[in-house]
């Protein structure tokens, strides 16, 4: 078996495991990509060295940290299921360090940024409802771009406010607050054109999160602002409001729909004043009355 087979291998026994379609593809390009090098060599000669030149080649690149760091799961998650199905005697990657990704405060669409979206959102005649909508699903609900394109009207349940959308972890519940609820319903009953089963259209056909990267673009220039606002940025927005006026972290780990706790953690990065108004709130002393 070569490393592209083993590849193949490892994609298939993702997809037993219950994985989804995207994430089973991730590891297959990704893998496919950093070891292109060495497709067609036995996967009992693969070295600890043709590894560390797939991360080292990936950095000399100038990708991200963030990026990096990905390349690097992809890699352990690989080489660690090789040596456990007993295709490797060792884990050529156990015992070398991880990419340092340091953290940076994510950055968030402002109250103003907002209001002005939506008046841009409001002056497309043509479009201004279905905009509107999405712009809510996006900073309302925190959706992906991705999980906004592909939203069908089954899925919209109009009685309980909620959707159900397909992720990158699978398929999940998530809650509509009234607003969003209210602009969702009015796009699709009084401007929707089509009969695709999707929920947004463009010319009868359905969308993609690259047009609503595209869309957000124009819109970020239309409103005058100096940077793009991104659907992932507003992502960050909806999960950061949410925290910020007193969700929890598993709560949000649901609505934005990350497998594991520690990734909803991420979006932990209230700003100073935050914490001291917080502190402020919930200090014993404060509670014990202490002057």
């Amino acid at each position: 078996m070569n490393v592209q087979e083993a590849i193949s291998e490892f994609q298939r026994e993702h997809k037993a495991r219950g994985s989804t379609p995207r994430t089973v593809k991730w590891y297959g390009e990704t893998l496919s990509r950093l070891l292109r090098e060495d497709l067609a060599t036995p996967i009992g000669a693969l070295t600890p060295f043709a590894l560390s030149r797939a991360v080292n080649v990936a950095a000399e690149r100038g990708v991200k940290a963030a990026t990096l760091a990905n390349y690097d799961r992809a890699l352990r998650g690989f080489t660690a299921w090789l040596h456990g199905v007993e295709l490797l005697p060792r884990d050529l990657m156990k015992g070398r360090k991880r990419p340092q990704v340091r953290w940076q405060l994510r950055q968030v669409a402002t109250s103003e940024e907002l209001r002005k979206l939506f008046e841009v959102a409001r002056r497309d005649k043509r479009y201004a409802e279905r905009n509107c909508a999405i712009l809510a699903l996006l900073a309302g609900s925190g959706l992906r771009a991705g999980e906004v394109a592909t939203l069908r009207l089954v899925d919209v349940d109009w009685q309980d406010s909620a959707v159900k959308v397909s992720g990158k972890t699978g398929t999940r519940l998530v809650p509509l607050d009234r607003t969003t609820l209210r602009l969702l319903r009015r796009y699709v009953t009084h401007s929707r054109r089509g009969n695709h089963p999707n929920v947004f259209l463009f010319n009868s056909r359905p969308i993609t999160g690259r047009t609503l990267t595209l869309l957000l673009t124009r819109m970020s220039k239309r409103a005058g602002f100096d940077r793009h606002i991104t659907p992932h940025l507003l992502r960050h927005t909806a999960a950061t409001v949410y925290l910020r006026n007193g969700g929890d972290v598993a709560s949000l780990r649901r609505i934005l729909g990350h497998s594991t706790l520690a990734t909803t953690a991420l979006y932990l990065h209230l700003v100073p004043e935050d914490l001291q108004n917080k502190l402020e709130r919930f200090s014993p002393l404060a509670s014990a009355g202490v002057k």
